[in-house]
């Protein structure tokens, strides 16, 4: 009994309770005459007149200017192998091969070339001798001539060993392999114990510094693609504005492509990284654009917002053109009006707005 009777209070004081809130809610809202949202806070930039063309979306790789394997320039077994990953220097070195043979060529070809000298300093002395006879007739001009091609043929043995000899300490160099330019190594193609010959890859080097967008573009394209101009290369959410470097003017018979190379700045992109590259696919035409930043996608409709006597106005918008990081709009927009392009995610059609910043061409 005393249960239920407790529940019929509780629910006769919410009820009472209910009612208060109304009333209090009701007074306030006449009193101020209706709940208003605060202005919200955004910043603007304003559309402008811009020629600009369909754009067509290419897929491309990002890739590295120098992509070697690294080979061994002397046979003999590895020593030391840098890291995968590793980053390095040019001239830093990166691979050992053990010297000790290639120390007693060294040896042998500083012998050799010791003994030629010898060889070569007495076949002179005989030359010399030889001659201070000949000028009291002492000596056939015979003799004289035969002294005279042995000295020769000291002097061309001579030059061959000290050729040798600098093959060898150039080869000694050789067993310490060194970077040919700054960058990461990325797969090792041999292993430290392992016998390598002349030739043979032990490292592979990439250049993580210089690297390009290669991308292949219909030839049809060709005559709206200018170096120097801009395009907007995307990789998942990652937009950026990066300049066509050449046009290959040389197109493939088959495929009837060509390719394109843009400029990336160093750590721009990761090496390999996929990317969808706009083109223009026609001839510029003159129309209204607004920043990228001021679209936003809601659902499958894309709108602006523009500000007109202080409120949000918004505008569903079709894209005509993408150039860059502007955006061509057909219909809704005039050049000069003020379009919102930070703070629209939060916007409501109608809501008063305060400006903070008016910023501009980007």
């Amino acid at each position: 009994m005393l249960p239920d009777l407790k529940r019929r209070l509780s629910g006769v004081a919410l009820a009472a309770l209910v009612v208060c809130l109304s009333t209090s809610v009701t007074n306030v809202s006449a009193q101020d005459g209706g709940f208003q949202m605060p202005p919200a806070r955004v910043e603007v930039a304003a559309a402008e007149l811009r020629e600009m063309a369909p754009m067509v979306d290419v897929s491309g790789t990002v890739v590295s200017l120098n992509d070697s394997r690294i080979a061994s320039e002397v046979e003999g077994v590895l020593t030391w192998l840098a890291e995968v990953g590793a980053d390095v220097e040019a001239g830093e070195v990166i691979a050992r091969i053990d010297p000790e043979l290639i120390r007693i060529q060294v040896r042998r070809a500083e012998a050799n070339v010791a003994r030629l000298e010898a060889d070569y300093a007495y076949r002179q002395r005989q030359l010399e001798r030889n001659e201070e006879l000949a000028v009291n007739n002492s000596v056939s001009k015979t003799l004289l001539d035969e002294a005279a091609a042995q000295r020769n043929q000291a002097q061309h043995a001579l030059s061959d060993a000290e050729a040798a000899l600098d093959r060898a300490r150039a080869d000694l160099k050789r067993t310490t392999i060194r970077a040919a330019f700054a960058g990461h190594v990325t797969e090792r193609l041999a292993s430290v114990g392992e016998f390598v010959s002349v030739g043979e890859d032990v490292l592979r080097l990439v250049d993580t510094h210089r690297i390009e967008v290669a991308l292949p573009a219909s030839i049809a394209l060709t005559r709206y693609i200018r170096p120097g101009m801009n395009v907007l290369v995307r990789n998942g959410g990652i937009v950026r504005e990066h300049e066509v470097r050449t046009v290959v003017p040389v197109g493939d018979a088959v495929s009837r492509m060509v390719e394109v190379r843009l400029i990336v700045e160093d750590g721009a992109w990761l090496v390999g990284t996929p990317v969808q590259v706009s083109l223009p696919g026609d001839s510029p035409v003159s129309t209204v654009a607004v920043p990228r930043d001021a679209l936003v996608e809601r659902g499958r409709q894309t709108f602006v917002y523009k500000v007109v006597d202080g409120a949000a106005q918004q505008v569903t918008v079709e894209i005509n053109a993408i150039v860059g990081l502007w955006v061509g709009i057909a219909g809704g927009i005039e050049a000069g009006e003020q379009i919102i392009v930070r703070g629209a995610e939060r916007l409501s059609a109608g809501q008063s707005v305060d400006i903070i910043e008016a910023v501009g061409a980007r």
